[in-house]
């Protein structure tokens, strides 16, 4: 899967700098997004297992999306709206293609899901950027169809918070009443948090034992 990650972030890059604004990350950028591409790619392994390969291919590409956002967010402070329709689109055809379990795990959450979006849109999108609302949004229904409850969506924005806290507090960025001293893109800690929550949700379903 780590192609297919890989390369829709590398697809992305191609069509911004063909009809926009060309964007070429330096070694360091390119060396991360690369170990990033891969780890997603066995982490998603990992967390579904060897067998479910469609889904696995479409979640990838919601993954590449994800880093497309992080490279375009670092270096033009802005993510095109196209990155989110990729996702989406991605989404869709799992909900399509996938089968019904798919259908039954959206069905299932999808009250969680709209509240959270509102929530993002509404509330959220006035503490950081509209793109990060998409990215959560996006991560929330990708999550959701993995089988995650919004309790998980709002696990994904404690970590993202958390990382982002961690890393700022580390480079002296937070002032004394608790916001940055300068801003800095966000969508590296949400692709992060995403990380971190399927990490967490597996670990926590691996180790919780079911009642009798």
């Amino acid at each position: 899967m780590s192609p297919v990650i890989l390369g829709t972030a590398a697809a992305g890059l191609f069509c911004i700098g063909r009809y926009d604004q060309k964007i070429v990350p330096d070694i360091k950028m390119t060396a991360v997004t690369a170990a990033a591409g891969i780890a997603g790619s066995r982490l998603l392994c990992w967390y579904m297992g060897p067998g479910e390969m469609l889904p696995r291919l479409l979640l990838s590409v919601v993954i590449g999306c994800l880093l497309l956002a992080c490279l375009t967010d670092l270096a033009i402070y802005r993510v095109h709206n196209f990155v989110w329709w990729t996702a989406g689109g991605a989404l869709g055809l799992l909900l399509f293609c996938g089968g019904g379990v798919y259908a039954e795990r959206l069905w299932k959450e999808l009250p969680g899901i709209l509240i959270f979006c509102i929530l993002q849109l509404a509330v959220f999108g006035r503490m950081y950027g509209r793109a990060d609302c998409y990215a959560f949004c996006v991560c929330a229904a990708a999550e959701a169809l993995m089988g995650m409850e919004p309790a998980d969506f709002l696990s994904h924005m404690y970590f993202s918070f958390l990382l982002l806290v961690l890393v700022q507090a580390g480079r002296k960025n937070i002032s004394s009443n608790g916001r940055l001293r300068e801003p800095v893109p966000f969508l590296p800690y949400v692709t992060a948090g995403f990380y971190f929550t399927l990490i967490f949700d597996k670990i926590c379903c691996e180790t919780v034992v079911p009642l009798s």
